[in-house]
């Protein structure tokens, strides 16, 4: 508590010091509040990005995504309002104030232009479904989330959780499922990576999106049965028709780790027509390098990382037709934490109360053994045709190619081969009819997936491989109806996939045998949403679906070397079949109170997950076994979100996760379940202050409680003297981020600094958590400048 006060006294105190002449200027002049939304005229649909501008007083603001928009003018007078938008337009609207907030609904006219219709194909963002519950990260929190994984950055959303490989490796989870039951899709294809460790993070680079978006209902319907647990959708921004060169530049430095992050955009239409014909050009690179990791006490020795990524994208519009072409290339190394790799059983189970941890030397730049190489190279092709009046086409492909090496410590150090080399390489199409609605008010979607994957082991690693080389296919078709009411709506979907499994591995007796898999999986889901009042929204569904186990599962059979466990399969794992009820009340009490909850129940029979056994000593050292395992499983909770403007330009906020799980088969807690957690955000933000069109503080207080529901610890499982599950912490976070239009730019510039008051803890979901702790305070400085 004295912490959290004493963070709540620096908060006001960097406040009051930056700006003491804005609390002066308000109490001397009338000033209001005018806010309001900015939408369109007939569907009434939010416009987002439209320009206010007051002439006379020569100031203005920008809608956000929803066409929302607050700005503070003179009380008691009246002004002349210009409303515009690329796509509108332009509208005159007259203003007058008294000293009461002021609150406005404007509507925009649709330009009646070819090329108007061409950008909003363009604009088209992937549709989930709408009984589904979604939470999105977009470009305003993006902003200041740059420079963190993937996976940390979408662990800001209620509901989703980050998993950790020691401090460099993250990976996310969504109402306490992960690896194969998340899929990511990036833009539009679907990755094929080794996704199924929890050492394997998203191979993505977080720069290419302009918007995340987490579905957290089973949306297996529209993605396949890896998505049972849900979904994570990375959207870049639109590349439409603009005659003029745009971009972006992203400096980033960082002090745990000593690090540097840098990331250049540039976009641009080769040639316009006034036909609506255009063609479209998009480069965009990224980098970083980072040193070792620190807690709050000592060096993490070995955790550094290396990054250096690129993409290209182009597409060609003509009237309803548009072609898209989009490369990417990710690669990254990254180092193991150094103390997880010990020699022999003695040194294992003293590596557990020992810290700081074996090995642990100073800083250092160098990325040793034990260590990963990754490349992925994505290349997508889609065509869009759209039919006046009947609907529209999409056919999409992607082939990618992932390459993942693993280094081991060798007992001669000038071995330095790989001792996982694997290349997987994967065929990936989708064609899809989206039709007009149909009886006035049905509308939906019919669709075919193929997906072929071949994965090798590259010779030279003088090891058994982790997991066989195998080949599989997969097709699939689905369907998905939506009937819209004013009110109300209601939808179904359903799916059907057949998988076809095809290994070749040694076995035991080092005998080359083919065993082989067939998998039928069926997907239903049936939702709706009702519109109680303005203020009060429902929407939830009730889905099934089903999972084929993945190789790993089934033959993953030794050392895996990142996780510094042995990991072992079972061939005769059977299908996971999964029913989930998800519900949301969305309530919107005014401008000021906003509040969202989500409850989840699910049911997941021959539920799979990792057994810890006792250790085993190997040539390579002393490691902690666990074994792949089948039960019946109950996972329940809700997520909640909210806001309260506590007085103008100050507000709270609020996020809270509960989860549990339950083993039935075994009548214990289910293994590795997130904790508790509970975070507060105080928030203030000045406008046209200091020639910054936007000043934003921010003070949060994060309270993760300790996982008094896990059933059993590793330690536990050895029948050596248990170590207890991580305590519950408590750590804060501040930040100030700035916004300043330019001439023809704009420049933000914002800084963090993460766990102020640089405790130490763990957490239970990292799963080096028994050799090292957390990384301690962060100092992050951020420079984006938008041209």
């Amino acid at each position: 508590m004295l912490r959290l006060l004493s963070g709540i006294q620096l908060f006001f105190l960097t406040v009051l010091l930056i700006s003491p002449g804005s609390l002066l200027f308000a109490q001397g002049n009338c000033r209001t509040t005018f806010s309001g939304q900015v939408l369109s005229e007939g569907d009434h649909l939010p416009v987002a990005f439209a320009t206010l501008y007051f002439p006379s007083i020569e100031t203005g603001v920008q809608t956000d995504e929803k066409g929302n928009f607050t700005i503070d003018i003179p009380c008691n007078q009246s002004f002349n309002l210009e409303v515009s938008q690329v796509d509108f337009e332009k509208r005159l609207v007259e203003i007058v104030t008294s000293s009461e907030t002021l609150k406005k609904e404007i509507y925009l006219q649709e330009k009646d232009q070819l090329m108007s219709s061409v950008t909003v194909h363009a604009h088209k963002r992937e549709q989930v479904l709408q009984s589904n519950v979604e939470s999105t990260l977009t470009v305003r929190e993006l902003k200041k989330l740059k420079g963190k994984s993937l996976s940390e950055a979408v662990s800001t959303l209620p509901g989703v959780y980050n998993i950790k490989t020691g401090p460099g490796i993250n990976k996310p989870m969504i109402h306490g499922l992960y690896g194969s039951r998340i899929q990511v899709i990036n833009n539009e294809v679907a990755q094929m990576g080794q996704q199924w460790g929890v050492d394997h993070a998203p191979e993505i680079d977080p720069f290419v999106a302009s918007r995340i978006t987490i579905v957290k209902g089973a949306a297996a319907i529209k993605y396949g049965p890896r998505a049972i647990g849900g979904v994570l959708l990375l959207e870049p921004e639109p590349l439409v028709p603009d005659s003029a060169m745009h971009g972006s530049i992203d400096l980033i430095g960082f002090t745990n780790g000593r690090g540097a992050i840098g990331s250049g955009m540039v976009s641009g239409s080769v040639f316009t027509k006034k036909s609506g014909e255009s063609f479209n050009l998009r480069a965009q690179a990224s980098g970083k390098k980072s040193g070792d990791l620190r807690t709050a006490d000592y060096n993490l020795t070995n955790t550094g990382s290396n990054e250096l990524n690129f993409s290209l994208a182009g597409n060609y519009i003509n009237d309803n037709f548009q072609a898209d072409l989009f490369y990417s290339r990710f690669q990254t190394e990254i180092g193991i934490l150094r103390g997880a790799h010990v020699g022999n059983v003695d040194d294992f189970f003293e590596a557990l109360y020992r810290r700081p941890p074996f090995y642990t030397k100073d800083f250092s730049y160098d990325i040793n053994n034990p260590r990963q190489e990754v490349v992925h190279n994505l290349l997508k092709a889609k065509l869009h045709k759209d039919w006046e009046g009947k609907g529209a086409l999409d056919f999409i492909y992607g082939f990618q190619q992932n390459n993942r090496k693993e280094f081991d410590i060798r007992r001669s150090s000038d071995d330095n081969r790989a001792s996982v080399d694997l290349q997987l390489q994967s065929h990936v199409a989708k064609l899809s009819y989206q039709h007009e609605p149909i009886w006035g008010n049905l509308s939906g979607s019919v669709g075919v997936d193929y997906e072929y994957q071949n994965n090798q082991n590259l010779p030279g690693t003088g090891t058994r491989p982790l997991i066989p080389n195998y080949s599989s296919f997969q097709a699939g078709v689905f369907l998905t109806e939506l009937w819209e009411q004013k009110l109300w709506s209601a939808e179904a979907g359903i799916r059907y996939d057949r998988m076809n499994l095809d290994v070749l591995k040694f076995n035991d007796q080092d005998q080359l045998i083919n065993p082989t898999h067939q998998y039928n999986m069926f997907s239903a889901l049936v939702g709706g949403a009702y519109n109680f009042s303005r203020m009060l929204v429902y929407k939830g569904n009730i889905s099934v679906s089903e999972r084929a186990p993945n190789v790993n599962e089934l033959y993953s059979q030794g050392l895996h070397h990142s996780v510094a466990a042995i990991e072992e399969g079972d061939a005769n794992l059977q299908s996971e079949f999964s029913a989930k009820i998800i519900n949301s009340l969305q309530l919107r009490w005014s401008e000021k109170l906003k509040l969202n909850v989500d409850g989840h129940f699910s049911r997941i029979d021959n539920y799979i997950y990792l057994q810890p056994t006792a250790p085993r000593l190997t040539i390579r050292g002393a490691f902690p076994v666990y074994e792949y395992q089948q039960t019946l499983a109950t996972i329940y909770g809700f997520d909640a979100i909210g806001s309260y403007e506590l007085f103008h330009h100050f507000s709270i906020n609020t996020k809270a996760s509960v989860i549990r799980g339950y083993d039935q088969t075994n009548d214990l807690p289910l293994i590795f379940m997130p904790a508790d957690r509970w975070e507060n955000t105080l928030t203030w933000r000045l406008t046209n202050t200091f020639s910054f069109k936007e000043i934003e503080f921010n003070l949060s207080g994060l309270k993760v409680f300790e996982q008094t529901r896990a059933p059993i610890t590793e330690v536990e499982a050895y029948e050596q003297a248990p170590v207890p599950v991580p305590e519950g912490y408590f750590i804060t976070n501040f930040s100030v981020d700035t916004e300043r239009q330019l001439k023809n730019a704009q420049l933000n510039i914002g800084l963090s600094i993460y766990n102020l008051m640089n405790t130490s803890y763990t957490d239970y979901l990292n799963r080096l958590r028994f050799y090292a702790g957390e990384t301690g305070r962060n100092i992050e400085l951020r420079i984006n400048y938008i041209f």
